[in-house]
């Protein structure tokens, strides 16, 4: 136990002694009883202060800040710091039963105030909000079986610059500053995908490809060890347009390795692990092979908002325990049962440096959820991979949207923003499937009015026809009409009416 002291604000014990573990609590405890040293400002750590307790304020990252907390309550007489649980428990009794516990920091009443925590600080990309758009427009309206490899040549009459159907350029207009996308790399669609990456880069937006994830459950990946095929992946890709020179593509700034990998769990308790850090550990070996610098481009795994807890047991939540086994399984990959290719230093910094943490939600209520629980992880970011607003009026996700790019213009806040789910609606899932588009497909074709062909390593090749877009309602739900508006008032953006139907 180590009787410590806070600047100004605190009243150092005459002792000042230290016994690390606890042992000598008692015997220190009685020497500040009894020599009548002053009530106030006596910190200790590893020490907790059991009972007497008059509230707990979560969201404290400090001591210092739990002290503040203390001082603002007149009521508070004493107090507990619990770091891992970013918790402040205010205590009415002065140093209520005092036990050693390793960790905890607890104290008097300041004497005076304390002074002011410096900020926070989070490895966040920017003053600028992510404002994405997740894109998967297949070109059916109704079902069909089709590639999801958006990034393929074929489908440059829907992405294209004009006369195609420009749909980046409508992504532009809206205010949006990112492209999410799924399956652009290891689906093996033909063609060169840098067309995409380049006129991304032109309009001045940011581009997310995913992974094909469902390839990790169907053969990709013995035993859920993705090494092999992620680094293969990543390989392919830099041939494919995602390198340029020595570095990623300069549109490329996040790689999302998975979508909603936690679904794998019904495959064993810990495989979802061992794919997120095999096929993490696979992307940083095909660097050093390539000689392909990381620069901007981060690393993320896109969650779904599903509960559960940790391998470690040491978090339960939503999203929040799978954070915690990307950290946890870096840190001691053994938790996942892996012993990574890359040097276990080199998948630290990766981590540190350059790991965002993700989330895909369709109800409004996330942002309060993370500023209560997110703390342990700081300091590494986090966004939101698809934000569905199901069932929410134009106002409200006008609004929630709003707020969200206030939080992610503070570089000190761990959030750094959103994509909006998504660019059209998907009208081969049906059901309340199809109630997330921003945009509907008109009756009538536009202008390039087919794609190439559309191939994968799944499927032979076929055209499609390429319709234009709309904001109509059609037979969807009335809610659906104002969602386009709403993300362009929100982000200052727009609807060019020239181009839709």
């Amino acid at each position: 136990m180590l009787v410590a002291t806070f600047a100004l604000w605190a009243v150092p014990s005459r002792n000042n002694e230290a016994a690390i573990g606890g042992r000598n609590i008692g015997i220190v405890g009685r020497r500040l009883r009894d020599s009548g040293e002053a009530s106030c400002g006596i910190v200790e750590k590893n020490v907790d202060y059991v009972g007497a307790d008059l509230g707990k304020r979560y969201g404290v990252f400090t001591p210092v800040v739990c002290a503040t907390k203390c001082w603002e309550e007149p009521a508070c007489t004493s107090y507990t710091f619990a770091k891992w649980q970013g918790a402040c428990y205010l205590k009415k009794g002065v140093r209520p039963q005092r036990k050693p516990k390793r960790g905890l920091v607890s104290g008097l009443r300041p004497c005076h105030a304390p002074p002011t925590p410096p900020p926070r600080k989070v490895y966040n990309y920017s003053t600028s909000p992510l404002r994405g758009i997740a894109y998967a427009p297949l070109p059916c309206t109704e079902g069909c079986f089709t590639s999801e490899d958006m990034l393929q040549e074929g489908y440059q009459p829907l992405w294209g610059a004009p006369p195609a159907r420009d749909d980046l350029q409508v992504i532009k207009d809206l205010g949006a500053n990112t492209v999410r996308l799924y399956h652009s790399i290891g689906l093996d669609g033909p063609g060169n995908h840098g067309l995409f990456l380049d006129r991304a880069h032109a309009l001045g937006l940011d581009v997310m490809p995913g992974y094909h994830t469902y390839n990790a459950i169907y053969g990709g990946c013995p035993e859920f060890d993705c090494y092999e095929t992620w680094k293969s992946y990543t390989l392919k890709a830099f041939q494919q347009g995602f390198r340029s020179g020595d570095s990623w593509h300069p549109a490329v700034s996040v790689l999302l390795l998975f979508n909603e990998l936690d679904f794998f769990r019904g495959y064993g308790r810990a495989v979802h692990a061992r794919a997120a850090i095999s096929a993490l550990d696979g992307v940083l070996a095909a660097e050093r092979e390539a000689g392909v610098e990381p620069g901007r481009v981060k690393l993320s795994i896109a969650w779904s908002n599903a509960p559960g807890t940790s391998l470690d047991g040491e978090v339960t939540g939503f999203a929040i325990w799978a954070f915690q086994d990307v950290a946890s399984c870096v840190a001691k990959p053994a938790l996942a049962n892996y012993t990574p290719r890359t040097p276990q230093k080199l998948m630290e910094e990766a981590y540190r440096t350059r790991w965002a943490h993700s989330i895909n939600v369709q109800t409004p209520g996330i942002l309060g959820y993370m500023k209560e629980h997110y703390y342990r992880f700081e300091p590494t970011p986090w966004f939101i991979g698809e934000y569905g607003a199901n069932y929410m009026s134009q106002e409200a996700i006008q609004k929630e949207i709003g707020g969200m790019d206030d939080v992610a213009r503070n570089v000190n806040d761990p959030f750094m923003g959103m994509a909006f789910f998504q660019f059209q609606t998907a009208y081969f899932k049906g059901g309340s499937e199809a109630n997330f588009g921003l945009f509907r497909l008109g009756d009538r074709l536009a202008t390039v009015g087919e794609t190439g062909d559309i191939c994968d390593k799944g499927m032979a090749c076929k055209k499609f026809p390429v319709h234009c877009l709309t904001t109509d309602q059609g037979s969807l739900p009335a809610f659906v009409r104002g969602r386009a508006d709403a993300v362009a008032a929100a982000w200052d953006g727009k609807i060019d009416q020239s181009r839709m139907c």
